[in-house]
């Protein structure tokens, strides 16, 4: 049995609806739905009864939902006395999204500690769904990753307290070559370079091209889920992505990469990045660090 069934089952037990469930524990329904199927093989028995809908607990299931918050609440206390105390070896845990740890996260903790020392930092760079594992097992005391209003980032952090950072803007690029960009946005067939479904900018991007669809011909050639990888795609030509304008700031400013969205500004959309704290990360240089940064967004 894996913790993270456990949280499934809970989340699903809350809002009765799998896809509402998926959405919020960021997994596709598909894998959602698997994991609740593996939990009840795990324990024997049918949690949900699937002929209504919205789902109900069975009377298995009604008897199982305490003993699973008790699992995991008991896991989770454990994390947090463990990490407490090896907190002066352990420092800040830091779980954030890869495009952030490039491009964000390195300058943002420069300037934070802009005078005077700065704590020890372990920083998790992983996806999404990755960083929301590292932050509800214990492994990471706060989570950095991209915001946005139509997308459901920090719903599943119980208790979580929330730090808006910074803005950013998702914005399609292309390769340049003596200052033209190699791929444009009109025509047919433009290569396009995909995030991935699952991903939070895999998500933004479906937004965008939901909301300019009739102007778009795109033909998709490359998938990484990873945003660093994209952009490499990208400079090395293969097509078109939407990337944040953070991570590809050098290039734009070399001339290597064209902001395709300079002649069509629809095409970009601003996003945010937002740190949430775990409820559970209590120990003195979390609040000191969470402290910090509450200030510096007050000033």
């Amino acid at each position: 049995m894996e913790l993270v069934w456990l949280l499934d089952f809970v989340t699903l037990a809350e809002c009765s609806v799998f896809s509402r469930a998926a959405e919020i524990r960021n997994v596709t329904q598909p894998a959602f739905t698997r994991r609740i199927k593996k939990l009840e093989y795990a324990v024997g028995t049918v949690l949900f009864d699937r002929s209504v809908h919205p789902v109900t607990l069975t009377p298995a299931g009604e008897k199982f939902l305490p003993v699973a918050q008790s699992l995991i609440f008991e896991w989770e206390t454990a994390r947090a006395e463990l990490a407490g105390a090896g907190e002066a070896r352990a420092g800040i845990r830091i779980a954030c999204l890869q495009s952030l740890s490039v491009a964000y996260v390195p300058v943002f903790l420069r300037n934070l500690y802009d005078h005077g020392a700065r704590p020890r930092f372990r920083v998790f760079a992983d996806n999404f769904a990755g960083c929301v594992d590292a932050v509800t097992s214990g492994s990471a005391d706060v989570l950095i990753c991209y915001s946005h209003d139509t997308i459901s980032t920090g719903s599943f952090l119980p208790g979580k307290t929330v730090c808006p950072l910074d803005r950013d803007r998702l914005i399609p690029v292309s390769k340049a070559m003596a200052g033209q960009a190699l791929h444009g946005l009109d025509g047919g067939n433009i290569p396009f370079l995909s995030p991935g479904p699952g991903s939070f900018l895999g998500r933004l991007t479906r937004t965008i091209l939901a909301r300019n669809g009739d102007a778009l011909s795109l033909d998709t050639v490359y998938e990484d889920s990873i945003g660093a990888a994209l952009k490499t795609a990208v400079i090395e030509g293969l097509g078109i992505a939407w990337l944040p304008e953070k991570l590809v700031a050098a290039e734009l400013a070399s001339g290597a990469l064209a902001d395709l969205s300079r002649d069509m500004p629809q095409m970009a959309e601003p996003i945010g990045i937002t740190a949430y704290r775990n409820a559970h990360a209590t120990s003195p240089q979390v609040e000191r660090f969470w402290s910090r940064l509450v200030s510096r967004n007050a000033g």
